[in-house]
């Protein structure tokens, strides 16, 4: 008797470890041609997402190790979990914003607190949006961060 085999995707990846966590999950995704998006969506997902999105970014790295080990993706994997990501890259915008009208203030540096590298990005796109101020990376990882100067 054969037994078919089911494709391994970033969807069902995401599906099977929900489910031996016992969580009750809507797991929906999408794709693009640069990446594949996986939303995950419930009640008290606080457990996936971890302090400062480290346990969601975890998720991402096993989900994409999976994946690539057979051979099934070569595109980025994006995991995001009731829109975390989103709402988060719009707080950094917002206090982004607030750092540099503080330089422009005060006419002094600004040192943000340690951040990843994508949200290091962030930071940067913003503030290369605000008239009068830039900003800069200074330190190594994982304590580097960005600081934003009056220009």
């Amino acid at each position: 008797m054969e037994t078919e085999e089911r494709a391994i995707t970033p969807k069902s990846v995401v599906v099977d470890i929900v489910n031996l966590m016992n969580m009750r999950t809507r797991v929906t995704s999408w794709e693009d041609e640069e990446e594949i998006h996986v939303d995950v969506w419930g009640d008290d997902l606080g457990i996936l997402i971890g302090r400062a999105g480290s346990t969601l970014q975890a998720l991402q790295d096993l989900v994409s190790t999976i994946v690539k080990r057979n051979g099934q993706e070569g595109r980025r994997i994006v995991i995001d979990v009731e829109r975390y990501k989103e709402r988060r890259r719009q707080k950094l915008r917002d206090y982004a914003e607030r750092m540099a009208e503080k330089a422009l203030i005060t006419r002094k540096p600004i040192s943000l607190e340690p951040m990843t590298p994508r949200e290091r990005k962030i930071v940067h796109d913003t503030i290369k949006d605000v008239a009068g101020v830039e900003s800069k990376s200074e330190g190594e990882d994982p304590e580097r961060r960005v600081v934003i100067s009056p220009a």
